[in-house]
Order: C-alpha cells, then structure tokens, then sequence
C-alpha cells in the first residue's frame, strides 16, 4: 500500500501506540521527528535505530538518547558509505509486525509536510527480509557514544552550514528557472 504521509498511518493506525518494538535505518533524525515518536511509543516499546551522519542529525537529539533513553533506545551509527534509507520496522501485539520502506526521514517533515512516499508492507516474509537487510546493517555499525558525539558537535555547524547554503542556492535556482521559463504557478 502506498503511503503519502507516514504521520498518518502511525497515529491513526495505531501503530506507534500499539507498537512493541520498533526498527529504524534512516539517513537523519531531527529532535522534532525524535519528540514526535517516542512522545507517541508505549513506554515499553523498545527503538532499535541504525543512521548516518551524513545528513545532518542535531547533537542534541544524540546526546538525549545517551543520557535520557539509554533504556529504551539504542543508536548504531553507519560509516562505511552514503547512508540514505527511510526504513521503519515495528513489532505489534500477536506477533504481527509491518514496515514502511521509502523516502521519508526521522524528522517531522519527512513525516507529514515534505512530499514523500512509503510503501506499507505487511507480509510475514516481505518484512522478514526487511530485518534481515536491517540486521546487516545494524552489525556493520558502530554503538553510539559520548566520543562520537562530542567529535560530531565539532563539525556539525559546518555539516548544516553547508546545507542550508545548498538550500538557498536550490530556491534561487528556481525562482530563475520559474522566471525564465514562465512556468504557470500552482
């Protein structure tokens, strides 16, 4: 089943409620998207992430799953190449687990404002194979820790000056291809 908006089916699905323990492989996560989860897990669901640092994830959000959820989170961080999966896992009650594979980050608006699209999978095999693939990557990781992200805090300003340069010079871009083509506007 294709899914637009993951927030969607996560609240109204029931599925962060219900969840039991939840697998994710994302390229970022954002404290926003962070609050949003686990505000809406059980307390005893238990978070398995695997993510890069590529994309920029805040320090903050790092250091909260250090200090604040070590009991209930745990973060492997992938360094051998590009990290860019949008993968989300859960084990819910009866021994049913789903998965949503696509585009959407760990961050509020890879689940609700930014264009996206997951796919919804909820065959006991097809999921299988998707923690199966998770596990790989979950083995070739790294177990987060305070030297990671204290070496992080030190380069991550550069990490998100760099993106919203990026940002800026994409939005004028467009405004010249927009104005140059005279594009109708929606």
């Amino acid at each position: 089943m294709l899914v637009k908006k993951l927030i969607a089916r996560f609240i109204n699905d029931k599925v962060l409620q219900n969840a039991e323990h939840c697998y994710i492989a994302t390229a970022a996560i954002s404290e926003d998207g962070f609050d949003l989860l686990m505000g809406r897990l059980s307390k005893k669901c238990h978070v398995d992430i695997v993510t890069g640092l590529d994309l920029p994830t805040d320090p903050n959000v790092l250091w909260r799953i250090l200090r604040e959820y070590s009991d209930r989170v745990t973060l492997r961080i992938y360094t051998r190449n590009f990290f860019h999966p949008g993968v989300y896992v859960f084990d819910m009650p009866y021994r049913k687990r789903l998965a949503f594979i696509g585009s959407s980050h760990f961050t509020l608006s890879g689940f609700k404002d930014n264009e996206e699209l997951s796919y919804q999978v909820d065959t006991e095999k097809t999921v299988e194979e998707i923690k199966s693939w998770y596990t790989g990557y979950v083995e070739d990781s790294l177990d987060l820790t305070e030297k990671i992200v204290q070496e992080y805090e030190l380069i991550f300003p550069l990490i998100k000056e760099r993106e919203n340069t990026s940002r800026e010079e994409k939005k004028k871009f467009i405004e010249l291809i927009v104005g140059t083509f005279d594009f109708p506007n929606p």
